[in-house]
């Protein structure tokens, strides 16, 4: 489901640049978040001589525009036009543009576009190596073999291909390269 933009909400007392930059970034190094989470952005300490229950309201609300603005991301001068259109106060657009500009969200951005939930890990980088196996078992032959290493998330793997998987595997990329160039011409 696509989030929405939400207009501002007049009845939020705390309209400051900094604690909407600080509170932005707290969001944005946990996030995902859901509604209930908001809760456990800030230690008690943290809130000295502030009203709880307000910076709650300002972190669902500040949740609600990172939900769409990581969803959407749209550029920072769009960014600020739809803030404005629902009515946001010119030091919360401060405060969110900042954020919005900074190597956080470009880090969660990131972190959530690389994020598999197909359970395969995901591949960093690849090796390979051939090799021609002239005696097996003190029987003279003539086989090609190939080592490939992966390098994933969950450590290295390694797969030894014989002479006929690699020629099962020659095949296969061929097939795909096909249906890539197939689609390309189109």
């Amino acid at each position: 489901m696509e989030p929405i933009l939400s207009e501002w909400d007049d009845s939020q007392s705390i309209v400051k640049s900094k604690i909407t930059n600080r509170v932005s970034i707290r969001i944005l190094e946990r996030y995902p978040l859901k509604e209930t989470d908001v809760e456990t952005l800030f230690e008690a300490e943290e809130m000295a001589g502030g009203e709880p229950e307000e910076l709650y309201k300002l972190c669902r609300q500040l949740l609600n525009v990172w939900k769409y603005a990581i969803f959407f991301q749209p550029k920072p001068e769009n960014f600020v036009e739809l803030l404005q259109e629902k009515n946001y106060p010119p030091p919360v657009i401060k405060g969110l543009l900042e954020a919005y500009t900074s190597e956080t969200t470009a880090e969660v951005v990131e972190r959530l576009a690389t994020a598999s939930h197909s359970a395969i890990p995901r591949v960093l980088s690849t090796d390979w190596s051939c090799r021609t196996v002239t005696r097996r078992n003190d029987v003279a032959t003539s086989d090609r073999e190939a080592i490939l290493t992966f390098s994933t998330v969950d450590g290295v793997k390694r797969i030894e291909l014989s002479g006929r998987d690699l020629e099962k595997l020659y095949w296969s990329v061929n097939r795909v390269q096909t249906s890539l160039d197939s689609l390309l011409e189109r």
